[in-house]
């Protein structure tokens, strides 16, 4: 199977095997145009703050794309871990009152809770069960004090993805509001925001851009009357209003969560990068990873690896983790060999994106029995 976008349109793709891409991907040439784009508006003075905005509402309109959402609904901030982090702080409880998370999420979605139960809240922990989480695991933690439940869309940690929209459909029926973090999805798989309260994502991953951004994708069904608790002069309808010293009023879209300007050199990039998935089509990106993925699981079983995630194409995005007490040294091993994975907390994990291919994979597998083999005579 070929490369569904060429590795030759990737920096430095030309001289290493790519599978980081739960930790971050390549950049591509487009993005590196597109920051020399924002440099060149940025000596242009009032013209280029102009072109600024037309780039930013480009950006929220492909984003919304992605998301099924509309621009309106989105909103642009530093990184997702300060998103998580704003809507904890705003959340409207009592004492007593409780959230529900998971032990495969990544610290961004469970410290900003931790820190509230100074504050009287209660965190519920829903335990995986041979590394997956179900709805109905998650549905038992929630009743009528439950205010929030935050999950992955796809966990960073086991690479298996949850039905999120099944979850939805009984949060509804509640009070409780559904966080949904698509860092490890959007990009790679199809992720609709109309499912969900929140959708938070980062820019630098599956998305193919570059750090520097957190995307809030706002449903606002049942978060009309959700307040921040941070405000800013983007955040407000009249910043230079007659009665600025007094008070204020938020912007009843999702503009109300933006304190400040976003890293525009970011937003050029994530412009580009979300216009080039959109023209490959997410459908296709998905069966192109969906299809190595099964290969490579393929054949980790067959090499005797303990694979966490889901051999199910429909509950698996990019992210593939195996189970390796020395995950950290088979990636450093790897990486000695310009292959790159991420190892550690006891595994390793192998990120199918849209430049990888067959030959990436066999590379892989080659490199592999090597560190099997130098292991083996080393323990002699």
């Amino acid at each position: 199977m070929n490369a569904l976008i060429n590795k030759q349109s990737f920096v430095g793709l030309q001289d290493c095997t790519w599978f980081y891409n739960g930790a971050e991907t390549p950049p591509h040439q487009g993005c590196l145009d597109a920051v020399a784009e924002y440099f060149n508006y940025r000596g242009k003075g009032p013209h280029g703050r102009d072109h600024n905005a037309e780039i930013e509402q480009a950006c929220k309109v492909n984003l919304a794309r992605l998301l099924n959402g509309k621009p309106s609904n989105i909103a642009l901030l530093s990184n997702s871990s300060e998103v998580i982090s704003m809507i904890a702080q705003s959340l409207d409880f009592d004492a007593g009152d409780n959230i529900v998370i998971n032990d495969l999420e990544f610290p961004s979605g469970v410290l900003p809770w931790v820190l509230l139960k100074q504050k009287g809240l209660e965190v519920r922990v829903v335990n995986h069960r041979n590394w997956k989480i179900t709805v109905e695991d998650i549905m038992a933690q929630v009743d009528e004090r439950t205010r929030l439940v935050m999950t992955s869309h796809v966990s960073y940690l086991s690479g298996a993805k949850l039905d999120y929209r099944s979850l939805y459909a009984q949060l509804k029926k509640t009070k409780t509001l559904l966080l949904l973090d698509a860092t490890q999805s959007l990009g790679a798989v199809s992720v609709d925001m109309n499912e969900s309260d929140f959708v938070v994502c980062s820019s630098y991953k599956w998305l193919l851009s570059i750090h520097g951004m957190g995307i809030l994708g706002v449903n606002p069904a049942r978060t009309a009357e959700f307040q921040s608790c941070s405000v800013g002069w983007r955040s407000v309808r009249d910043m230079f209003g007659s009665d600025r010293f007094e008070s204020f009023k938020f912007h009843e879209d999702a503009r109300r969560f933006e304190l400040g300007y976003p890293s525009f050199a970011t937003v050029y990039a994530t412009r580009f990068s979300t216009g080039l998935l959109l023209e490959h089509g997410t459908d296709r990106i998905e069966n192109h990873i969906l299809t190595l993925g099964s290969n490579v699981i393929d054949r980790l079983l067959k090499s005797g690896y303990e694979v966490m995630t889901p051999e199910d194409p429909d509950q698996r995005a990019g992210n593939i983790s195996v189970v390796a007490e020395e995950g950290e040294s088979i990636a450093r091993y790897l990486s000695e060999q310009n292959i790159y994975v991420w190892g550690g907390d006891g595994r390793f994990r192998i990120s199918i994106h849209v430049f990888n291919d067959e030959e990436d994979i066999n590379k892989l597998f080659k490199a592999l029995e090597s560190y099997n083999n130098d292991r083996e005579t080393a323990m002699k």
